[in-house]
């Protein structure tokens, strides 16, 4: 990469340097039209010699600005292709950093997976999934420092830290094929339930309230959703049908509920493994 962006100022250079030469012997003509050839040739041992030197300052100085803002551009193309990680099995990108609905600051991507529903035995991917957190986070994870991503995805302490850190963390759900609101909910439903023994009346308004709002909606393909853990108690969910939502759609208040969804992916037995196994490699890379 280094030698193209370097070649290419280079033979931009070049080609100035070309362009110049026929410029100059172009005005030498016009200025002087008709005249001999002893007239010019004065002009040239007098003021041309200084111009020529003027002009290889400019050419210089011109052939540096084109580098600066080659590589500037080249740079900066480089950087937008590391802007995205890509979930490769549906080719959803994700953008590794970002600032969503109600979050004090930006979130860094911490891992990339798949939900796949199987109907008979066919297995069908409904959405990908991008897993995001408050940097601040890792911070509290020294204690795992050195473990390898087997050991992270079989210590449920650890994603048990991560879910009790007074940190937002998001969870970006894209979906990859039309599904009817209702749908949706009731297999998101149909996790939460279970995992909530007792339900009290806030874990009651709690699920109402997040029921209400898929129903009626239709989410199509390129659909975002957003989970967003502000504390243990509270999260955010956010829907737009293109693109990351700019808007809080309703606040969830109930630890059983927010504590339940959070095990829904990264408990003992995910819905999306792929998402999991993802988290627990980019700590195992982190945490050295």
């Amino acid at each position: 990469m280094d030698g193209i962006i370097a070649a290419v100022p280079f033979a931009m250079c070049v080609s100035l340097r070309s362009s110049c030469r026929n410029r100059d012997n172009a005005e030498s003509i016009y200025h002087f039209p008709g005249k001999s050839s002893n007239r010019v040739s004065v002009l040239q041992t007098g003021n041309n010699v200084s111009s020529q030197r003027c002009n290889s300052l400019l050419k210089k100085r011109h052939c540096s600005e084109i580098s600066r803002v080659i590589v500037k551009s080249a740079a900066s193309s480089v950087g937008n292709v590391d802007e995205y990680a890509e979930e490769t099995a549906t080719s959803v990108k994700f953008q590794r950093s970002v600032t969503l609905p109600g979050c004090s600051s930006p979130l860094s991507l911490l891992g990339t997976g798949f939900r796949e529903k199987k109907f008979a035995i066919i297995g069908v991917k409904v959405y990908a999934a991008g897993y995001y957190v408050n940097e601040s986070i890792l911070s509290g994870l020294s204690a795992w420092k050195g473990r390898s991503a087997d050991e992270i995805q079989r210590d449920s302490s650890l994603f048990s830290s991560i879910f009790q850190a007074q940190a937002e963390k998001s969870l970006q759900i894209v979906l990859v094929r039309d599904v009817d609101g209702k749908t949706f909910w009731d297999a998101l439903d149909e996790a939460i339930s279970p995992r909530i023994k007792s339900p009290s009346s806030d874990d009651t308004t709690a699920l109402s309230t997040f029921r209400g709002i898929f129903q009626n909606r239709p989410l199509n393909k390129g659909s975002v959703i957003l989970l967003t853990w502000i504390n243990t108690s509270k999260m955010l969910v956010s829907i737009s049908s293109e693109g990351l939502p700019t808007d809080v759609d309703a606040t969830i208040e109930s630890g059983n509920v927010t504590s339940a969804l959070f095990d829904v992916f990264f408990g003992d037995s995910p819905v999306s493994p792929t998402l999991k196994s993802s988290v627990a490699n980019q700590l195992a890379m982190t945490l050295v």
